[in-house]
């Protein structure tokens, strides 16, 4: 693998070659699922988060702010596929996790993170890294 991409970087850079259409929405799906599922793994063990609504809202402001309207991809759906490998869940807890999503999004619990904030942190970030 590490050969094909180095006799193809001779080439042409791959960088410069990006992925469209229904790919970017796998790579997008991908890395939620790694996300969600590195930071299952980070709390602590022995303890049941199946239905928990906490962590239903994580995954769902995460969902939230990924995934655009323009991919097409049911959100509420999503999330579901999210959990149900992660946490084992089975038809009614599938049920009851897409009750808790209507709940929260009814609520108003589910939202994008605003641009301000977005900005701030860059702007944090980027002011450390050149002080530090």
């Amino acid at each position: 693998m590490e050969k094909s991409v180095e006799r193809l970087s001779k080439v042409v850079d791959v960088d410069l070659v990006s992925l469209k259409n229904s790919l970017v929405k796998d790579q997008r799906v991908a890395d939620l699922n790694i996300v969600v599922k590195d930071k299952i793994a980070s709390l602590p063990p022995g303890v049941s988060y199946k239905n928990n609504n906490e962590l239903i809202l994580y995954v769902c402001k995460l969902v939230e702010n990924v995934v655009c309207k323009k991919d097409g991809l049911n959100k509420k759906d999503l999330v579901i596929n999210i959990l149900r490998p992660l946490l084992a869940l089975n038809d009614a807890e599938a049920k009851l996790t897409g009750d808790i999503i209507e709940f929260l999004h009814s609520n108003g619990m589910i939202h994008k993170i605003k641009q301000v904030k977005k900005l701030k942190n860059s702007v944090i970030a980027w002011f450390k890294k050149k002080v530090c």
